[in-house]
């Protein structure tokens, strides 16, 4: 495997900086019983093995205990933590993982995902070869309730980003990294994000991915290693289906402006392209779309902006062709 960045093949023996680095793999558990031994194999029977498990369980009312338990005398699993009470934010559940974590690396395992066993061996070998790099990924596949899935896998070479321009080439207008338990990233660059993402419910791992890209260099594994579980009791769709999603994002848009990572030009397009993919959906009530609009400030222009989209994607899809 080699690296590209911007187009140009790495030396790879002069970037070796980290060596077999351990790697905290923290599973943030709620209710998800049913998914929990799937996924604690899915990490177990990794090719790469140098990792520590930290099992933490946000006060679960099904039988979630009983098959932690299996584990925890396993010799991967460092830790166990109960809450007695519900944290209510699986970001203070990341947080009391880092806190925990003896790795230079961390993987937030989703407790209702899975992976293929090669995820740590696609991933470790970013950081091996290049000191600044803080933050790597793999693709996710969109896997149902019954653990069906459709690879869409393109085969692209893996690809190493300055923080600057991976935040401004794929995380401007959405967030690329679709599911958390698709990336690792640095623990000690982790531990200096501000902690105002913890505030948020659903788009708090947005802000959290662009605040790591911003102290180094992202790398991106374009092989489906990842499986992203879409059910009824996923918090992403809740929190969408809630609104609580769309307000969280215009204000990491609003970050995003600021920080000068976009135009207003390219704002004003992402809200546009953000509300087509979103608030559009047939799943909204004409009341919470009149209300997010309001929040985003669409208005007419807008509203024809995005029905020119609908067209233009039509077009290239009908004729093949790249408008």
């Amino acid at each position: 495997m080699f690296i590209r960045f911007f187009g140009i093949r790495l030396d790879e023996a002069s970037f070796k900086t980290m060596n077999n680095p351990l790697v905290s793999v923290i599973i943030p558990n709620y209710n998800h019983a049913r998914y929990l031994d799937e996924r604690i194999q899915s990490i177990l029977n990794q090719t790469y093995q140098n990792f520590e498990l930290i099992i933490l369980d946000d006060k679960s009312t099904d039988n979630s205990l009983e098959i932690i338990n299996k584990y925890k005398n396993n010799s991967h699993v460092s830790c166990v933590v109960i809450n007695e009470e519900n944290s209510g934010s699986t970001f203070k559940q990341w947080h009391k993982g880092f806190e925990l974590a003896k790795g230079e690396l961390i993987w937030i395992a989703e407790s209702d995902d899975k992976c293929e066993k090669e995820f740590l061996s696609a991933l470790v070998p970013f950081f091996e070869r290049d000191d600044s790099c803080v933050l790597a990924y793999v693709k996710s596949v969109f896997m149902q309730d019954d653990g069906s899935y459709q690879h869409t896998e393109l085969g692209k070479a893996p690809e190493l980003f300055q923080g600057v321009d991976f935040i401004e080439k794929k995380m401007a207008f959405g967030n690329s990294i679709v599911n958390a338990s698709s990336a690792i990233f640095s623990k000690a660059v982790a531990q200096r994000v501000n902690k105002r993402y913890m505030e948020y419910k659903g788009a708090g791992d947005w802000l959290f991915w662009i605040e790591i890209a911003e102290q180094g260099n992202v790398g991106i594994d374009y092989r489906e290693l990842n499986f992203f579980r879409i059910h009824e009791n996923n918090s992403t769709k809740r929190y969408y289906f809630e609104g609580i999603n769309q307000r969280e994002v215009l204000t990491i848009l609003k970050y995003i402006l600021e920080k000068q990572y976009i135009s207003k030009k390219k704002f004003v397009k992402a809200k546009r392209l953000y509300a087509r993919w979103n608030i559009y959906s047939d799943r909204l009530s004409p009341n919470q779309k009149k209300e997010i609009c309001q929040q985003w400030g669409l208005g007419f222009i807008d509203r024809i902006c995005i029905f020119w989209y609908d067209i233009i994607e039509v077009i290239e899809y009908k004729f093949g062709i790249k408008i």
